[in-house]
């Protein structure tokens, strides 16, 4: 049988657990056996300390970030990463090109040096395929693929990462640069680029960062505390939630209600779910709560006004949530709160009679979602992006920029919306004999 996860991107995670009593039928004293499910994604876990693990690209293309000594923040890398993942746990180095290679001691600070770059095919993919979900991955990379193959790339971290409740960011890092970059145009053509001190001119290099997104984002949090440094810097997050503090109705302000009641006869494990009751079985319920939002910090912007809603009952079968065949009368709805900026009501309704099976525990999951063109990338994504160009002259080409950045950058953020299965408010609805 199926089991259902809920897992959230804007982040109002939204969940009521209504106990149905029928006239002379209410619940009986083996309620407070029923083990309910929780339909929420289980919360990180914040650890003392976390495994750090570095994987940095060693190929060819990689050595002009070392050769202009002004301005540069690359050469300095493998100690600031040391630093920053040591205050966090245990950090480990790897090198990578077409195979990953563990290194030993004080052997990553060679990265620093032009001669230590010698590899000749990049292979993203396996590292994604080498890195433990469970440590806080960092991959220093171009973002350069071999074979342009950048769509497995997306479908790995996709299955590894994004479909299993975890974030990644990404970290774009101006430095100057004086090397070769390879593939460009169709005909795959080599150029040499040379930025000189310019900063107008500087060459992009990024650290991707993977694993549980408390993880993540207090990576991101000491990276910015300790490495304030003059080169341009940006920063990406794709994770399932917009909000960095997701609401429940634990937190919620319930603004109005209708033939519902709070109840607590189900001991509920999972105290962001909520238990009400039903005062008349033929009458209609509604629910209306606030809430706030609050985009998460660097991450995609929603465009609230493309939001899209659907909703849906399920039934309690061996102990998983199961879709039911009863059509109802649901109704869900969002709207902007006129009275308080940022603030956006949430009113759900529905019949018991019409909607609910009798004699089993229901849920009734609704569901708000960014539509597609309703969640963008922020803007110095497309700044920094250069089409693959066809037949271009070296005049022509513009190293400051990642050829097809925008490309690779946006079918991340398609597989985690994807993955995510994003979602706004659930209710769950408990039905007795």
């Amino acid at each position: 049988m199926m089991k259902w996860k809920w897992v959230s991107y804007i982040g109002v995670l939204f969940f009521i657990l209504v106990g149905l009593q029928l006239t002379g039928c209410g619940l009986s004293e083996s309620a407070n056996n029923i083990v309910v499910p929780s339909i929420f994604a289980q919360q990180d876990i914040k650890k003392e300390k976390v495994n750090v693990d570095v994987y940095w690209d060693a190929t060819y293309s990689m050595q002009g970030y070392t050769t202009i000594a002004s301005g540069n923040a690359y050469r300095n890398l493998p100690d600031r990463l040391e630093d920053v993942g040591n205050s966090m746990g245990d950090t480990k180095f790897f090198r990578f090109g077409e195979t990953v290679q563990p290194l030993e001691g004080r052997e990553h600070r060679k990265f620093s040096e032009a001669s230590f770059y010698n590899e000749t095919v990049t292979a993203i993919h396996t590292v994604i395929d080498s890195t433990d979900s469970d440590h806080l991955s960092i991959v220093v990379t171009d973002l350069f693929e071999s074979n342009s193959d950048w769509s497995n790339v997306a479908k790995k971290i996709k299955e590894k990462y994004f479909a299993q409740h975890l974030a990644v960011a990404i970290v774009g890092i101006k430095n100057p640069f004086n090397g070769d970059i390879f593939d460009v145009g169709l005909d795959n053509m080599k150029f040499n680029y040379n930025s000189g001190a310019d900063s107008n001119k500087y060459r992009p290099f990024y650290m991707m960062i993977l694993g549980h997104e408390n993880d993540v984002k207090e990576f991101l949090q000491r990276w910015k505390d300790k490495n304030a440094a003059s080169n341009e810097t940006q920063y990406l997050l794709l994770s399932e939630n917009l909000m960095d503090q997701v609401p429940t109705l634990a937190t919620m302000e319930i603004v109005d209600s209708k033939n519902v009641f709070a109840d607590e006869k189900l001991n509920i494990a999972d105290k962001r779910m909520k238990e009400f009751g039903i005062d008349a079985y033929g009458d209609q319920a509604m629910i209306m709560t606030r809430f706030t939002y609050k985009p998460v910090i660097d991450g995609c912007k929603v465009d609230m006004g493309k939001l899209k809603t659907s909703i849906q009952a399920q039934v309690l079968s061996d102990g998983v949530w199961q879709p039911t065949e009863i059509d109802g009368d649901l109704n869900f709805q969002i709207k902007e709160d006129n009275e308080r900026p940022d603030d956006y009501l949430l009113t759900m309704s529905f019949t018991p009679e019409k909607t609910l099976r009798k004699d089993s525990i229901n849920l009734i999951h609704a569901v708000v979602e960014p539509s597609y063109n309703g969640f963008t990338l922020p803007d110095w994504v497309r700044n920094w992006n250069m089409e693959n160009p066809a037949g271009v002259t070296p005049d022509q080409f513009d190293g400051s920029k990642t050829i097809n950045f925008m490309h690779l950058v946006q079918s991340l953020k398609e597989s985690a919306l994807d993955a995510a299965k994003p979602s706004l408010a659930n209710i769950t609805l408990v039905v007795s004999k």
